[in-house]
């Protein structure tokens, strides 16, 4: 039997705020990295996707040739967030469906979940890479190794007092604290399992050492170019698998990504929303889904927002759809509360704040009328959603000034506390817990001025308390309302990712909502 103690907060006792909890520092780090790869590789998209179903078909062979403008490093899975590459060695104790949201078996076979313990059953006869097995000892190793290294999946297990190799294929979880978070944590990236020899030999990085589908080839590979892998042959579950071989090939100028699948050279390539229209145009095919969910984050609810009625003047004001027919050629959602159907905290009698100028006029009249007028930050590439959101604005007599400085810039300052408010993404697939910790917690990233939020301290101390789903599901939901209530959040819309592709080279491409600059290998079929 294998455990490791991981340090934590201990001895945490109640206090005027919420309870301090995991993914508090890390929000800054895991907002600019979705925002950087989102800006990479969206250019300015966001929703919805047209794709055969999941998992069509059986294993095809055959080599998919992709093309992206994202560069590869290494295989590095703690300090780096880049699923372009890293999800075609590595797996995770869970998968994530196409949803974005529902957890599915993948290395863990089941979970089971109490408010101070997780048990998860491993799939048996599992093999790295190089031949190592994976077993309980080597999620320990890797958890062990997640917990030591400087990154903003490290705080996502503060609450864990220990990990626990019950046998080969059973590990336990025991936690200081409820921590609601940490299974859907354990599916996403940075959680990666890698061969506890690889990170014994030190090599990892290089070698890129996992259990997926497929293996690294360095030598079919060139550094800057092409990166190649190959079927993994011992593979648990070769059915699943549609190709036998996948390139990826690095083109940062879309256009030059474009030509390459015109002329042959590549099956399905990154895309922008001109680019998708024109492949449907000249007999290739296109694919969206919804990257990222953008939305208003009005940072200082305590001086500029504080009036609620202001808050939802400008909710109303805005038109989402705008912004998706604009930077997005019409292709994306529009929400009208933060968690989809089937995602923990959605409510179904939610109105939200749909574009309704009228109302937000007489809003404004109530107010008794009197100039106002705000920054909203943003960065140069998004100019026409900030030019949009300021002529919105206009309409009701709130005169915003943009200042659009360059991405780089715009991350070192956003949420400094020096801007009222911006229109960027938060995580989109984060449930209730998640999204307080990183917008409303009094230590949140998303809160630099560090406004007290007492309603949602309360609901989420419910929901740390509860001991049936029901009541936790219950105290989720009350988030939801109060911040429709107080008019705490709102414009949402997808910035979608996009895809083109030819569709005799290749077919079933299918995106999991929420990821960035990647789809599922597995599940997309080489025709030929």
């Amino acid at each position: 039997m294998t455990v490791i103690g991981i340090p934590g907060r201990a001895g945490r006792t109640r206090r005027s705020g919420p309870r301090s909890r995991s993914g508090r520092s890390a929000g800054v780090v895991l907002l600019a990295t979705a925002l950087s790869v989102t800006l990479a590789a969206c250019s300015g998209s966001g929703s919805g996707g047209s794709a055969a179903p999941a998992g069509a078909g059986g294993a095809s062979g055959g080599t998919l040739r992709f093309g992206t403008n994202q560069q590869f490093e290494d295989w590095e899975t703690v300090t780096k967030q880049n699923a372009t590459f890293t999800s075609l060695v590595y797996e995770s104790l869970l998968g994530v469906a196409a949803d974005g949201y529902t957890l599915k078996p993948q290395l863990a076979t089941e979970w089971k979940e109490s408010p101070l313990r997780v048990d998860f059953t491993l799939r048996p006869d599992v093999l790295f890479h190089d031949g190592t097995r994976f077993d309980a000892a080597a999620v320990v190793a890797n958890l062990e190794r997640v917990r030591k290294t400087p990154s903003q999946y490290r705080s996502q297990l503060d609450a864990v007092k220990s990990v626990t190799a019950v046998d080969d294929t059973h590990v336990r979880i025991d936690l200081r604290e409820p921590a609601p978070a940490l299974v859907n944590n354990l599916a996403r990236l940075g959680m990666y399992m890698v061969s506890p020899k690889a990170l014994a030999d030190g090599d990892w990085k290089t070698k890129g050492v996992g259990t997926g589908p497929w293996r690294y080839d360095p030598k079919a590979s060139v550094k800057g170019l092409r990166t190649v892998v190959t079927a993994f042959d011992k593979y648990y579950d070769k059915k699943s698998v549609g190709p036998a071989r996948v390139e990826v090939t690095q083109i940062n100028d879309p256009d030059s990504l474009y030509n390459a699948l015109r002329a042959g050279q590549l099956d399905v390539v990154w895309s922008t929303p001109p680019l998708a229209a024109r492949a449907e145009k000249e007999g290739l095919k296109s694919a969206w889904f919804p990257s990222v969910l953008w939305h208003l984050q009005m940072y200082d609810t305590d001086g500029v927002f504080k009036d609620k009625k202001f808050r939802q003047a400008v909710c109303h004001a805005m038109n989402p759809q705008d912004y998706v027919d604009a930077a997005l050629g019409g292709k994306g959602g529009v929400p009208l509360q933060r968690f989809p159907e089937g995602q923990p905290g959605h409510d179904p009698a939610l109105r939200g704040h749909p574009h309704d100028l009228d109302k937000a006029k007489r809003l404004m009249s109530e107010l008794g009328g009197g100039k106002r007028s705000f920054t909203l930050v943003s960065y140069d590439t998004q100019r026409a959603i900030a030019e949009l959101f300021r002529s919105q604005m206009e309409r009701i007599g709130v005169e915003v000034e943009l200042e659009m400085p360059n991405f780089p810039q715009f991350l070192s300052v956003y949420q400094s506390g020096k801007y009222p408010a911006a229109i960027l993404s938060d995580g989109a697939r984060s449930g209730p817990y998640d999204y307080y910790i990183r917008k409303f917690a009094p230590d949140a990233a998303g809160n630099p001025l560090k406004v007290a939020y007492p309603r949602l301290d309360a609901s989420v101390e419910k929901g740390l308390d509860a001991e049936t789903p029901r009541d936790r599901e219950a105290a989720w939901q009350e988030i939801s309302t109060i911040v429709d209530e107080e008019a705490l959040d709102c414009g949402y819309f997808d910035y979608s990712g996009f895809w083109a592709y030819n569709p005799k080279k290749v077919d079933n491409i299918v995106s999991t909502h929420h990821e960035v600059a990647v789809f599922r290998y597995k599940e997309a079929r080489p025709q030929g």
